[in-house]
């Protein structure tokens, strides 16, 4: 994918998936993968006036290690500083920018009952911290392809032509050809219209 593409896509995230505002705060959570493309994200969150921007990074290879060797209990147990994170975010209240492509199917190697167990423990602690959150905080989710999503969409297609078929795929659900930001304003504008006639 060109440069000029990833850096639009990036805006497009930033200011309308995100809406960042002047001197927000943003994090930005994605695959070590990805360095590539959250570059971009981040020099636009700074362009949208950001204070500081954080890039959580995450690693699906790595998380099935911790589920492979460490223990339910350990798992379970969230650190002071991992609840002092929670509580800053919730004072905070900085935008998230959640950029995905992680394999659909890289989970399948995890014990599944050992999964569930952990997330019967944290659900409800991270639930407490979101309940505090929510309808107060701007927050997206976008994709970029990684080769082993783009095989999984395209299994019968080149790895190569995989990913340049679900960048294509990705760019047009996003509004991304034309005037990205264009198109979005007129998308908006025929839903309020449509809201408001419904309603």
């Amino acid at each position: 994918m060109n440069k000029t593409t990833l850096k639009n896509y990036a805006k497009l995230i930033v200011r309308k998936g995100a809406n960042v505002q002047k001197g927000q705060d943003v994090i930005i959570e994605a695959n070590v993968s990805d360095e590539y493309f959250i570059k971009y994200v981040v020099e636009e969150a700074y362009k949208a006036k950001a204070r500081k921007v954080t890039v959580e990074w995450r690693s699906s290879e790595i998380s099935i290690l911790n589920y492979k060797y460490a223990s339910v209990d350990t798992l379970s147990k969230l650190e002071d500083w991992e609840i002092k994170k929670l509580e800053d975010k919730v004072n905070k209240l900085p935008a998230h920018i959640y950029i995905t492509s992680d394999d659909p199917d890289a989970f399948n190697k995890v014990n599944q009952e050992k999964a569930t167990k952990i997330r019967k423990i944290t659900g409800p602690i991270y639930k407490k911290y979101s309940d505090q959150m929510d309808n107060k905080y701007q927050w997206t989710i976008a994709g970029i392809p990684s080769k082993k999503w783009a095989k999984k969409v395209f299994p019968n297609e080149r790895e190569n032509k995989a990913v340049e078929l679900l960048w294509d795929a990705i760019l047009k659900t996003t509004r991304m050809y034309g005037n990205p930001i264009k198109n979005w304003d007129e998308h908006n504008k025929n839903l309020k219209e449509k809201y408001k006639l419904l309603n």
